[in-house]
């Protein structure tokens, strides 16, 4: 018998990592959606269920990436321990007629053991996201997972919860791939219709209130997630977004990329002031500043009554210094850019990233400009790289001038990705084993000499600011902290000591963006290190380290 809208309950599952800070956009999108169509709905987090390891961001302040800070006292996480026995009472006591979960894949465990622990109960589930966009035949190895969507989700959602309020079959709902329970059979609809990302403004209100508290710069701020700009035009070969463009146009949906108006975003901004009074923003587009110069002064003058500090995420190849200073007259507060990569040669042929060291340094340097402070993004292990390009990338940070803190991942080979074939290709990657880190635990790569081994990347981790703050000097001394043991802790923590003290600071205020000598990030005088370009890679090199043919 169907039910009324209000009488049809769905439960929002987000699978998190363990303290991954401020609330999922793609929750409250999906909240919006269904309170508007009269749904009633509920939200089980996972964020504050933490384990004996340490969390993302707990790693980020012991790498010296990020200043510290107490997740109980400066955040008021709620830590919690039960997850599955928790869960389960949420989806006994709420009575779901329906579980949406929307996952990357470094929380696929999560989310599985989540389905495992409700099975007996028999509730339709739709499981969306990055990982199951990228890898949908690969969601069905996993017994637990019955349905999944392919895609945008914002309509496939609405569609399936209407089909099964009404008793509806599956087959014609573009997006959805689902397991038949009696045959077995896995049945593939088409890919669904982009959205239009106008129609949607997020709902956040499902989220505890201390969920909304993050560190930035080393003050603590009430942070809301926007969303102007969806995809991205470049094509890094690391990065899983260059699949979403190419699939757009593989099926023929037109063009993934697609940029909010200023009336439109002006409107969800003045909504979420008055729904969630923020103290900060945080816009999560992957490069803000891709698009026309016109349009980013059209933002700032948009943007300027709220006066309201703002992050964003952008290309170092984007910045001018007109637009750097209109949005720091507007309240940005810090950026984050990447280089990667410090050798050039493989930044450009294996990464798919432009630009020469010297013109990095160029447009780093008209961001220390700006007055803006910033974070420096960087990515070791990659397949294929040597200490040697690990030390080329330490070379070009020595280099730059002005910046506030140093972001170092380790890569991690996500479905979707040119460089996950790439290590598949040469052995370095089981193609079965699941991806279940994150961006700061030790690399699943399984590489050979000359390249870096998982100790050795590590090890690197650990230590990359250090080399690239303190005198070269100093270098043999860091590379013995490499080593995780008693000797090597106690040398990490004599150096990690004088970093946090004497360039961290305890804020970006106090600290200073050009307070340190010399205006750099180097401790040491700046004519210490010099652009370089690294070793070239052989074609042959080249070949090995790409998808050509």
């Amino acid at each position: 018998m169907p039910k009324l809208k209000n009488e049809f309950k769905v439960l929002i599952v987000y699978p998190n990592l363990p303290l991954m800070l401020s609330p999922s956009l793609a929750v409250g999108l999906f909240t919006e959606i269904f309170k508007s169509n009269d749904y009633t709905v509920d939200l089980f987090d996972t964020t504050y269920y933490i384990n004996e390891e340490s969390s993302h961001p707990q790693n980020r302040a012991k790498f010296l990436q990020v200043r510290d800070f107490d997740e109980k006292d400066d955040l008021g996480a709620n830590f919690k321990h039960d997850m599955l026995a928790d869960f389960r009472r949420k989806v006994l006591n709420f009575e779901p007629d329906f579980i949406v979960l929307s996952l990357v894949e470094d929380v696929l465990s999560i989310a599985l053991n989540l389905l495992k622990s409700v099975k007996d109960l028999n509730i339709p589930h739709l499981v969306g996201g990055v990982f199951p966009t990228a890898a949908p035949d690969r969601c069905f190895d996993f017994p637990e997972i019955k349905m999944i969507g392919i895609g945008e989700g914002e309509q496939t959602i609405l569609n399936v919860a209407e089909a099964l309020r009404l008793d509806l079959p599956l087959n014609d709902i573009t997006g959805v791939w689902f397991r038949d329970e009696n045959t077995g059979q896995i049945y593939k609809n088409s890919h669904p219709a982009l959205v239009d990302i106008n129609e949607y403004c997020p709902d956040y209100s499902l989220f505890e209130e201390n969920r909304f508290f993050r560190p930035m710069g080393g003050k603590v701020f009430k942070m809301i997630s926007i969303e102007t700009y969806r995809g991205c035009p470049y094509q890094c070969t690391y990065c899983n977004s260059p699949m979403h463009v190419a699939s757009a146009k593989e099926n023929n949906l037109g063009n993934f990329l697609r940029r909010k108006p200023m009336n439109v975003l002006k409107k969800e901004l003045g909504k979420m002031v008055d729904l969630f009074d923020p103290q900060f923003i945080l816009f999560i587009d992957d490069s803000f500043l891709a698009r026309p110069q016109k349009e980013v002064l059209d933002f700032c003058d948009m943007y300027e009554e709220f006066s309201l500090p703002f992050f964003i995420n952008s290309r170092p190849e984007c910045f001018t210094i007109e637009n750097l200073k209109r949005l720091k007259e507007v309240g940005c507060y810090r950026i984050s850019a990447a280089i990667e990569s410090g050798n050039e040669d493989y930044r450009t042929n294996v990464l798919r990233r432009n630009g020469t060291n010297e013109s990095i340094i160029g447009w780093f340097n008209t961001l220390t400009e700006s007055g803006i402070a910033y974070t420096i993004n960087l990515i070791i292990g990659f397949p294929g790289e040597t200490r040697e390009m690990a030390m080329d990338t330490v070379e070009l940070v020595r280099s730059i001038q002005g910046y506030d803190t140093l972001t170092v991942s380790i890569f991690t080979p996500y479905h979707g990705t040119v460089l996950r074939e790439v290590a598949i290709k040469n052995k370095w990657l089981d193609p079965d084993l699941k991806v279940e880190t994150h961006f700061t635990a030790t690399s699943i790569l399984k590489m050979p000499p000359p390249y870096l081994s998982s100790e050795e990347i590590d090890g690197l981790i650990r230590t990359l600011p250090l080399y690239c703050y303190f005198p070269k000097n100093e270098f043999e001394k860091i590379k013995r902290a490499e080593i995780n043991d008693v000797v090597g802790n106690e040398i990490l923590e004599q150096y990690a000591d004088i970093y946090r003290r004497e360039f961290l600071g305890e804020s970006q205020e106090e600290r200073g963006v050009l307070k340190v000598e010399g205006g750099s990030g180097c401790r040491s005088n700046p004519k210490d290190s010099f652009p370089v370009t690294g070793k070239k890679l052989s074609p042959e090199e080249i070949q090995m380290l790409t998808t050509n043919h």
